[in-house]
């Protein structure tokens, strides 16, 4: 079912939407405001983001802005879910972007089914649902590696430091983890170390703009990481690295 991301700073709205959710399957994540509901919806990459317009701090137009601007995010449905009642409203919030616009206080006995019409029908059996994991810490290189990814077949799912790369291997599936090594806290290497020893059918590269390449090398000599790449990187040779590393995963898996 899906994971659905509600941005909302009432405590008692949130409760009602998370366990009409969950009573249908769905998985609900919440963010209490606008700031805190964007780092979620990176971090947790929702089928879809409920959000309400009258938020703290940053609002859900803004909201809105920022998650319509990330190539990883811009297809992620975005529904307007406030107590905004005068004329006009409804065209205002769908003008703005919104995908869509439901009405507060909400309707227990439909809430659920109006916002699944926005998801995304569900794969059909045998759907190739591969999924490739980038961790950096500089945000406009995953925006940027996600936008080279963007069209092609599997899903993309990204990460702003080792610590919350190995959370989202936790929750999701992975098949190939691309990696940047020079990051604060814990390093490429560190991240890819204990990926091997949990996750060992995932294959695991590293690309890197350092030039003293010793930690990088040995970590392929050992067996942490599968290869590496050197920074910048083309779209057409990324895309082309993903497909044989994602190969090179399937053979793997069927050892």
């Amino acid at each position: 079912m899906a994971r659905i991301l509600i941005i909302e700073d009432n405590p008692a709205n949130v409760e009602l939407m998370a366990f009409l959710l969950a009573a249908y399957g769905h998985t609900p994540i919440s963010a209490p405001d606008g700031a805190r509901g964007v780092a979620a919806a990176r971090a947790e990459r929702p089928d879809l983001v409920a959000c309400d317009v009258n938020l703290p701090g940053m609002n859900g137009f803004e909201v809105l802005a920022v998650l319509k601007a990330e190539p990883q995010l811009a297809g992620v449905p975005v529904l307007a879910v406030t107590a905004l009642a005068m004329a006009g409203d409804r065209e205002k919030v769908l003008a703005a972007g919104f995908d869509g616009y439901i009405s507060k206080p909400i309707e227990p006995e439909s809430f659920v089914a109006e916002l699944e019409a926005f998801l995304a029908p569900p794969d059909a059996p045998g759907e190739n649902r591969r999924t490739v994991l980038l961790v950096d810490d500089d945000p406009f290189m995953l925006a940027v590696l996600g936008e080279m990814l963007a069209d092609e077949p599997y899903r993309v799912l990204s990460a702003a430091s080792g610590e919350e790369g190995l959370e989202l291997l936790r929750r999701e599936p992975v098949e190939v983890i691309l990696c940047d090594q020079s990051m604060p806290g814990m390093s490429g290497t560190e991240m890819l170390s204990r990926a091997a020893t949990l996750y060992p059918h995932t294959v695991r590269l590293m690309l890197t703009g350092q030039q003293d390449l010793a930690g990088v090398e040995a970590a392929v000599h050992s067996g942490v990481a599968d290869a590496h790449y050197a920074k910048p990187v083309s779209a057409t040779s990324l895309r082309e690295r993903m497909a044989e590393a994602l190969r090179q995963q399937e053979v793997r898996r069927r050892l």
